[in-house]
């Protein structure tokens, strides 16, 4: 008979695999948000995915709130998901032309819309500037490094992100007639991963700068290109704040 784990033995191994599996992050990831940014969060909810048609289960959603003109109830809505493990840097790759620009709201958010005019565009001049809706440069892509060639954990992260909030952007769509809000809605990665910004310099040579946070273009099941936040764990605690707070400029703004 093999031997049974003590009860000290078994806990460690369990520790242990909460972290590994990226558990323990997502627990971590929702209590910030919820106490930092003050956000209702939704952890572990099940959605299909639109292309593959496979039940998924989303890592963390969270909604902060506020109440807009007339009442309206508003929020940003934010699908996260959660990757953990340390072994492998995440790099995210710029080209010469992945300049700096001022980006329209619908450039950040998977969509950005109210039940009637005035809800929602009153707040793109408002948030703009203000971070997280700051003009950053945005990576062509996010490759996990130093792994297997054929498997991009970074890559996948930021797909089955922007599945998730093609599937609440339905759920929206879908309950706006008899539940009429407004909604911003996001896409964020939190990872335990380190985080690197590749370019090229001018003569050719490679530079890297390591970071703790950047945006990345990623596609929805439709193939629209959209911002996805990559937000590593020691930065998600500013994130939340910057959320937290834009939500209350636009309440303050609304009355």
């Amino acid at each position: 008979m093999s031997e049974v784990p003590s009860s000290d033995a078994l806990q460690e191994k369990l520790r242990g695999w909460l972290e590994s599996s990226g558990r323990a992050l997502e627990l971590r990831v929702a209590r910030t948000l919820q106490r930092v940014g003050e956000a209702v969060v939704r952890p572990s909810i099940h959605y299909v995915d639109t292309v593959t048609g496979t039940p998924r289960e989303s890592d963390v959603v969270a909604h902060f709130r506020w109440s807009g003109p007339q009442g309206t109830p508003c929020s940003i809505t934010m699908a996260v998901e959660c990757k953990s493990g340390t072994k492998y840097p995440w790099v995210a790759f710029y080209t010469d032309d992945s300049a700096t620009h001022v980006p329209s709201l619908k450039e950040w958010a998977i969509i950005a819309h109210g039940p009637f005019n005035g809800v929602i565009a009153p707040i793109e001049k408002l948030w703009r500037g203000h971070s997280p809706f700051v003009p950053n440069p945005v990576a062509t892509h996010v490759v996990s490094a130093m792994g297997k060639d054929d498997h991009n954990p970074a890559g996948d992260a930021v797909r089955q992100v922007l599945s998730c909030t093609s599937a609440l952007k339905q759920e929206y769509l879908n309950t706006q007639s008899t539940s009429p809000r407004g909604v911003v809605l996001l896409a964020a990665v939190v990872t335990s991963a380190p985080l690197f910004k590749c370019r090229l310099a001018g003569d050719g040579s490679i530079q890297l700068e390591p970071t703790d946070s950047f945006d990345v273009w990623g596609y929805d099941t439709d193939g629209v290109r959209h911002r996805v936040f990559i937000e590593s764990e020691s930065s998600l605690h500013g994130f939340a704040i910057a959320l937290r707070d834009r939500v209350h400029d636009a309440g303050l703004a609304s009355n």
